[in-house]
């Protein structure tokens, strides 16, 4: 079902709410309208839309902003957007559109930590854009947060982190096999004791 959340009608318009390569048909206002969009996402930050229209025809096109992600923008036919997406809204754009526009987004996938909850503020997931980013490892690895925050992309699918017993793989679930894993990761201070533990 996750192909059918794609796209929603709303309000005389259209609503994109997840971004993967597809292409929608449907008819408004006596015109046929198609949006394909290409797609790398979320390994890559850029998303593009492009419009096929039988005839000018004016709707609304809601791009979802997520709400990490702070920074994106939106340009149509080369001109970025005046209005400022807002993360964790949806970004309407009003015009009449013709065959050949396109929409050109952009959303920054910067490295971030969540923690796992407020009692425990160093216990934290690493996370790029909307994926959570795996620890691959069967010990306890001794990272700091701006270790984490340093990973290194060493593959499409793959990071580095440098931890004080050597790298630290980290992946995103879709590639993950057999091999084990830490969704969340205890951070110690950079002097490499633990907030969390008293001194012994």
């Amino acid at each position: 079902d996750y192909r059918l959340n794609v796209y929603f009608s709303r309000r005389g318009g259209v609503l994109v709410n997840l971004y993967q390569p597809s292409t929608l048909n449907w008819a408004h206002d006596g015109a046929r309208i198609s949006l394909t969009q290409r797609t790398d996402y979320p390994f890559d930050a850029a998303v593009s839309i492009e419009v096929t229209a039988s005839k000018p025809v004016e709707f609304v096109l809601e791009l979802r902003v997520p709400s990490w992600a702070s920074g994106a923008t939106v340009a149509v036919n080369g001109k970025r957007w005046p209005a400022v997406p807002q993360p964790g809204t949806f970004l309407g754009i009003r015009r009449t559109w013709r065959s050949g526009d396109r929409v050109e987004l952009e959303l920054p996938l910067n490295l971030r930590l969540e923690p796992i909850d407020a009692r425990h503020p160093t216990t934290v997931a690493l996370l790029r854009g909307p994926q959570v980013l795996f620890a691959i490892t069967d010990k306890r690895p001794v990272v700091t947060a701006r270790q984490l925050l340093a990973a290194k992309r060493t593959a499409k699918e793959s990071w580095q982190v440098g931890t004080a017993s050597g790298p630290m793989t980290m992946l995103p679930f879709s590639a993950i096999g057999e091999q084990q894993y830490s969704t969340y990761v205890v951070t110690r201070a950079d002097s490499g004791r633990s907030r969390e533990e008293p001194p012994t």
